[in-house]
């Protein structure tokens, strides 16, 4: 039975129509993203895998395809999105381009991909979207072989903590999408039957001149606020300035921060010994 705290707050209709929407706009603003899936690819790079089948989940506009492509020249990529607008720009991004890469609109929580077909899964901010973790982890075991790796990155709840404050001083609704604590992300991923995971935590942060460039960032990204027990109306001008007159109180050097925590994580689908594996750094 699934615990509670493994469940967070998102409404997945609003998520796929956000990023359906910043689909354009999406690589003007991923700079966090590419960030974040630099490190993540860096940890690959020192593993020995072979793999013949990669699986991107969360793909977006494609850039990690390409990415896991230069590590793993011989390997077929899947991209895997559930915002159908993503994938379309992602595949004419690489329409004249020849590349081993297909492209399938589908949820984490419910992967359309043979049992056992894939020899890696990758994510990169991605999971943070999936109100049913377990579920979801359990759907990326269900496609990998025996033995393959799982390496993803998502978000912890010291995430966006400055702007969460800020909001919760005008409103008792949620204004800030939560996230799952690293602890218990590594205890669902063992719990769906996933070996020997790791897990870490960075903080990174992001410093912006005004607040409003933080929340139009997220806007182009389709990252604002999608729980379920968000504000539905839109927030008035006078009272949207006296929030972020207050997210001024933060400014540190003519500087306003936004702090994301990273989480970094991998685990091994079951059933193979790995002694010969390097591990990971």
């Amino acid at each position: 039975m699934e615990n509670k705290e493994d469940l967070i707050s998102v409404d997945k209709i609003r998520v796929q129509s956000q990023f359906n929407s910043a689909a354009n706009s999406y690589d003007a603003f991923d700079f966090l993203q590419r960030e974040v899936s630099d490190r993540l690819l860096s940890r690959l790079e020192d593993v020995v895998l072979s793999p013949d089948f990669i699986v991107d989940l969360g793909s977006g506009t494609g850039r990690n395809g390409d990415l896991l492509r230069a590590i793993f020249k011989k390997s077929s990529i899947i991209n895997l999105d559930i915002a159908e607008e993503m994938l379309g720009i992602a595949k004419r991004k690489k329409l004249k381009i020849f590349q081993n890469q297909k492209f399938v609109c589908g949820d984490i929580e419910s992967i359309p991909l043979r049992p056992k077909s894939m020899d890696l899964a990758f994510s990169n901010l991605a999971l943070q979207w999936c109100p049913d973790l377990p579920r979801a982890f359990s759907s990326v075991n269900t496609i990998l072989k025996p033995g393959s790796l799982f390496i993803f990155s998502t978000l912890g709840p010291d995430t966006l903590q400055e702007l969460r404050k800020v909001f919760s001083s005008h409103s008792d609704l949620p204004h800030v999408s939560t996230f799952l604590d690293m602890h218990d992300i590594g205890d669902t991923l063992s719990s769906v039957g996933f070996a020997d995971p790791v897990m870490e935590s960075e903080m990174i942060t992001v410093n912006y001149d005004e607040p409003i460039k933080l929340l139009r960032d997220l806007k182009g990204i389709g990252a604002s606020n999608a729980d379920i027990g968000r504000r539905k109306s839109l927030t008035g001008p006078s009272r949207m300035r006296r929030i972020l007159n207050e997210y001024d109180k933060f400014r540190e050097n003519g500087k306003i921060p936004a702090t994301y925590e990273v989480i970094l994580g991998h685990a091994w689908a079951v059933n193979v010994s790995r002694t010969n594996e390097q591990p990971i750094r």
